[in-house]
């Protein structure tokens, strides 16, 4: 189980998330894909929610940048 303080990091992509996981025997898992075994996402979720509370915004949303 990974867990440090209260801070849950996902067995199969490592990220640090804070919603409730996806337990199989004794590990912790962000999502159904990294339970299975596949790529996902929830980085970049993370990096998102973290800019929004910082009050920054999304470079890939921001008017006029590619």
């Amino acid at each position: 189980m990974s867990r440090t303080e209260g801070t849950i990091y996902c067995d199969g992509c490592g990220v640090e998330f804070s919603w409730g996981p996806i337990i199989s025997g004794e590990h912790n898992y962000c999502c159904q894909d990294c339970l299975e075994g596949r790529q996902c996402g929830c980085g970049e979720r993370m990096e998102m929610e973290e800019n929004r509370r910082a009050g920054g915004e999304d470079q890939a949303a921001a008017p006029g940048t590619y």
